[in-house]
């Protein structure tokens, strides 16, 4: 699922913005034409939002790596018939990994890439938050594997004395476990789309 709700970058733009002339009958005046001035401001707003956008997007992407795709933009016609991009997005790969470890580095990674502009958008905290979230899930997850694993080695190290177990069984019970996190990430898998979450400007 891709989600993510673009803000744009034309505050103020509206304002600048120059219609036809109407004359004394209330009919448009094809004669009259916006002043140059307001049309040069409105030309070099659009300008500083076209590269505001390109580089806000330019660092999600940089800094996603793999998890990020490719920037969309919304664009906007000035007075000079060009068209400026005033918005744009970002998809980026939210979705846990099979094993909690790559789940932790690859949040680390989303994380980074939503706050990677200097003026994260307000759906750019929502992603960085969701990557928080599904980190602190996937070191929960390591923590439970961890502590079962190390409660059966404790058990076993002072559960007896030498030579009354055989050695292997003291190996297998971390196989056991790996074995067993591999088969829930697995199973927790089946049927999961990957989640996107967009990050915008």
């Amino acid at each position: 699922m891709i989600s993510g709700v673009s803000s744009n970058a034309l505050s103020g733009l509206s304002r600048l913005r120059a219609g036809r002339g109407v004359s004394a009958s209330g009919a448009a005046d094809p004669s009259a034409q916006p002043a140059s001035d307001q049309q040069q401001q409105q030309i070099q707003a659009l300008q500083r939002a076209d590269t505001s956008v390109r580089q806000h997007e330019a660092a999600h992407q940089a800094t996603g790596g793999p998890y990020a795709g490719g920037a969309s933009f919304t664009y906007t016609r000035g007075p000079d018939g060009k068209n400026y991009a005033t918005a744009g997005e970002v998809p980026v790969d939210t979705s846990p990994e099979r094993d909690p470890q790559a789940t932790i580095r690859k949040m680390e990674t989303v994380k980074a890439a939503a706050l990677a502009p200097a003026d994260p958008s307000p759906q750019d905290m929502r992603v960085a938050q969701q990557a928080d979230a599904a980190k602190a899930q996937a070191q929960q997850e390591q923590r439970s594997a961890s502590s079962g694993t190390g409660g059966a080695g404790e058990g076993t190290s002072r559960g007896g004395t030498p030579g009354e177990r055989p050695p292997e069984n003291g190996s297998a019970a971390p196989a056991l476990a790996a074995r067993g996190a591999a088969a829930y990430g697995a199973a927790s898998a089946i049927g999961r789309r990957p989640a996107y979450a967009g990050i915008t400007v």
